[in-house]
């Protein structure tokens, strides 16, 4: 008895811990200046009530309804409805429509093409369909056929085709009745994501203006994905298997098309986190999983990005999902090794720094999957051709991808790998520059090695806030870590382990995978230059799926009953941030209307944006032929918008370009003779007096190399003849682009 009032005391003692780790954070957040001044707004406060609302109806739909097709019907009219007022219930739909046709096409592949059983689950599903598409992608690319409008082609024909000749069989299997607690779970889930989807239309980032959005013009502009567009940023070259895969809805005229995509994907995310706790929980406990995990900031908000993180943490899921299942059943389903493999190679088409997290799992599960029998089950491949053809799919989805890095800088993998794959012998191609790893680990002694660590993670988890922390709030995961880090902490103090013996090969593998993957995470959080919260995104998953899995087995109700109790101010703190913060900046949902298409038109809006600052004719003559490129001096990545494509100054001279184009003029002219530079654009007031960009223009105009064409509120477009010589004409034209040219003023260039 005395045992367990002291177990009950330990249990307050820590969720009072946890409560104080709450006010402490909200007292640090509030404090600051940027979220003082987003509560104060209106479009903030009708955000909350509005969510607040919608999470209220949910709630009432699932309480009150008690036929299932009725309750999910219900649920289906209030989302669509509230996706119409906020602009984007077309976007959504067609992206919906796209993710459905990945799905069937890999259920199609799977079960009627190479007979493997339908109960492998719609993970399987998504990951088959996909290597297919991008591999398919790459194929017609590579032969020359890889518009954009062939590729949706082959989609709209292959999706009819299956639609007309097969109709796929999906088994409804799981949970038929829920709870009370149950409802309240996935009705918080479905608050969460329609969070995201109510500010799809206002949310667009910094890095999704900057390549995320163009798809159209810098990956594909009328051969295929081949073609060197002569754009020399590094995130050109980068892994783009999500930016393939989502080719045919690049060019449609809102911008929420893509990045609705990350939406459906965050479901998936979702879905694969309840799928893996459901190897170990049961199924409510899985749903609180799956709850905690759309709570999070550092996973849902990224959902509202072009970025190609939800894809790959869905993708690494779906590897961790079979790697596990593969344990589980044995030897003879050599399939689910196929498909976790698969996983792993399709993770690595999706962005560079995969390489080191997806790497981290699949390389410590590998030291496990030898006990278990692989070695033998090796030698009887040729019955599980099915599984073979999977694994195939993936790998020439990979090698496509990384054919594409190939033949533009002559490495199969960019970013901070360049100065690693160099040193192997690889050589990077004209113009990049090979890059090395940012450390921002201190010189000094262990010690402080170790404090600097201690203030890293002290902000990562409770104050994220402060210069080294900028990136951290955008997709924050810390107070989701410290709450999981406090519950793992009294289920060690209970000391219980209920495992069964035929789950403990799945405890051990789960320790193999996170334990050295925790390991990395810590480093990785030691030497990043700039530490960015959804990093660790995959880390977020596979903590809350360690520790609840240790609450669990603690075979105490008192100690779930606490962290389902204790989780309800975190969900709610969470929602509170989650609302705040986004990568963009942006407060409040999109504007509501009922009055309009089903879309918001960005791409309209960007036209009208640049004839309000005077660049209607410049629009016109760069909007007449997609395939123009363009290199823009000005304001980035603003000056991206033009619709065809473009690269800007910041992008030859940033941190990942090659600053040493722009040191003589000769440099800049073999450069646009490489790029083959149809035009130069010249923003309005952007340069002037002694900046280089300035006076490389100026150069260029004399020297015949820049042919002004149009001078427009002072802005500047001018046709490139690399070719071009000095002469009477081109001494003529500088002094017009002195008259005319809007220059920046000298005493802001101080």
């Amino acid at each position: 008895m005395k045992q367990v009032q002291k177990q009950k005391y330990v249990i307050w003692v820590f969720l009072l811990v946890l409560a104080a780790g709450v006010l402490h954070s909200l007292k640090s957040l509030l404090h600051q200046e940027t979220f003082r001044w987003i509560v104060n707004q209106n479009e903030y406060r009708t955000m909350l009530a509005e969510t607040a609302g919608l999470l209220a109806a949910f709630c009432t739909f699932g309480l009150f309804i008690s036929e299932r097709r009725q309750r999910i019907g219900a649920a289906a009219l209030l989302l669509s409805i509230f996706l119409w007022a906020h602009e984007v219930f077309f976007p959504v739909l067609v992206s919906g429509l796209y993710m459905a046709y990945l799905v069937f096409a890999g259920r199609f592949l799977r079960t009627v093409l190479w007979k493997l059983p339908e109960e492998d689950g719609i993970g399987s599903d998504f990951l088959t369909g996909t290597s297919f598409l991008i591999t398919v992608f790459c194929l017609m690319s590579a032969l020359g056929i890889g518009s954009i409008p062939y590729l949706t082609g082959f989609v709209l024909i292959s999706g009819a085709a299956g639609l007309i000749a097969w109709r796929p069989h999906f088994s409804s299997k799981g949970q038929q009745h829920w709870n009370r607690r149950e409802i309240l779970l996935l009705a918080f889930l479905m608050t969460m994501v329609c969070l995201q989807a109510g500010r799809l239309n206002i949310s667009i980032d910094y890095d999704s203006l900057w390549y995320g959005l163009r798809s159209g013009y810098i990956l594909n502009n009328g051969r295929g994905i081949y073609e060197n567009m002569g754009t020399i940023g590094i995130v050109y070259t980068y892994s783009k298997g999500l930016e393939v895969l989502t080719l045919p809805l690049s060019l449609l005229p809102s911008y929420s098309f893509l990045t609705s995509v990350n939406l459906w994907l965050a479901g998936g995310t979702l879905y694969m986190g309840y799928r893996i706790g459901r190897l170990y929980l049961n199924w409510e406990r899985s749903v609180f999983l799956a709850a905690l995990l759309s709570a999070t900031p550092g996973i849902m908000n990224m959902a509202v990005t072009a970025k190609s993180d939800m894809m790959t943490l869905l993708i690494q899921e779906i590897m961790i999902y079979y790697l596990l299942c593969y344990i589980k059943a044995g030897p003879r389903f050599w399939r689910y090794l196929c498909y976790g493999i698969s996983a792993f190679f399709l993770s690595l088409t999706l962005k560079p720094t995969a390489l080191i997290f997806s790497t981290a799992i699949f390389g410590m599960t590998f030291l496990y999957i030898p006990v278990k029998g692989f070695l033998p089950q090796l030698k009887s491949w040729r019955q599980n051709t099915g599984s073979l053809a999977v694994l195939a799919a993936s790998a020439l989805a990979l090698a496509g991808i990384w054919a594409r890095t190939i033949v533009i800088t002559g490495l199969p993998i960019t970013s901070v790998f360049s100065s690693l794959l160099t040193k192997l012998g690889f050589q990077m191609k004209y113009p990049f520059e090979v890059n090395t790893i940012p450390n921002s680990a201190p010189a000094g002694s262990i010690k402080e090695q170790a404090l600097h660590l201690s203030k890293r993670v002290y902000g990562f988890f409770l104050s994220p806030t402060g210069r080294d922390m900028d990136h951290v709030i955008l997709a924050w995961g810390g107070f989701m870590l410290y709450f999981l880090m406090i519950m793992w902490i009294i289920s060690r103090f209970y000391g219980k382990d209920v495992d069964r013996a035929s789950n403990r090969s799945l405890s051990v593998l789960l320790t193999v995978m996170y334990i050295p993957f925790l390991l990395v995470n810590l480093i990785s959080l030691v030497m990043l230059h700039q530490v960015d919260g959804n990093y660790f995104m995959l880390l977020y998953v596979l903590t809350a799926v360690y520790v609840l899995k240790s609450v669990s087995d603690t075979g105490e109700k008192a100690v779930w009953r606490a962290a389902a109790g204790a989780a309800a101010g975190v969900f709610l703190f969470s929602l509170f941030i989650t609302s705040m913060t986004n990568w963009s900046w942006s407060v409040g949902f999109s504007p509501s209307s009922f009055r309009h298409k089903g879309y918001y038109n960005h791409q309209e809006t960007a036209r009208q944006d640049m004839v309000s600052k005077g660049n209607e004719k410049i629009w016109d003559i760069l909007a007449s032929n997609p395939r123009n490129r363009l290199i823009a001096v000005g304001e980035h990545p603003q000056v991206l918008s033009f619709p065809c494509s473009a690269q800007s100054y910041d992008d030859i001279t940033g941190v990942w370009g090659n600053v040493v184009l722009v040191k003589k003029m000769d440099y800049f002219v073999e450069f646009m003779d490489y790029a083959k530079t149809d035009y130069v654009y010249v923003q309005a007031g952007y340069t002037g007096g002694r900046l280089r960009s300035y006076t490389l223009v100026k150069d260029l105009i004399e020297w015949g190399k820049l042919v002004p064409i149009c001078y427009e509120k002072g802005n500047l477009l001018a046709a490139v003849d690399v070719k071009g010589e000095h002469s009477q004409a081109s001494v003529q034209a500088l002094k017009e682009f002195e008259q005319y040219y809007l220059k920046k003023e000298a005493e802001e260039q101080q």
